[in-house]
């Protein structure tokens, strides 16, 4: 039985290049939800700091975390965001409550 991967990965990017990120995430949450491996994938703009964002991820497996890596849709999301000097940090959850 595979286990259940649970991201929370937090990316910074100038206000000046904001509006263009949030963009970009939403086009590859739309993609990330229609592969069969994703159970959830959830994009939120922090309300006090303009040009962060959260995206939340529950994958079904280890291969289908790293599918979506490779996926064509993840490569132009994370290329931009290295382009445009984006800080993102990837937090590997372990969830505490047995309904997560």
């Amino acid at each position: 039985m595979s286990e259940t991967i649970h991201i929370l990965a937090l990316i910074t990017i100038s206000e000046s290049r904001a509006a263009e990120l949030e963009k970009m995430v939403q086009v590859c949450a739309g993609h990330s939800l229609k592969e069969k491996a994703c159970q959830r994938y959830e994009i939120s703009r922090d309300a006090e700091k303009k040009g962060r964002f959260t995206v939340s991820e529950i994958w079904a497996s280890q291969a289908g975390f790293e599918e979506h890596l490779a996926s064509d849709h993840f490569a132009a999301l994370a290329s931009y965001a290295k382009e445009h000097d984006a800080v993102l940090e990837v937090i590997r959850q372990q969830p505490l409550h047995p309904a997560s």
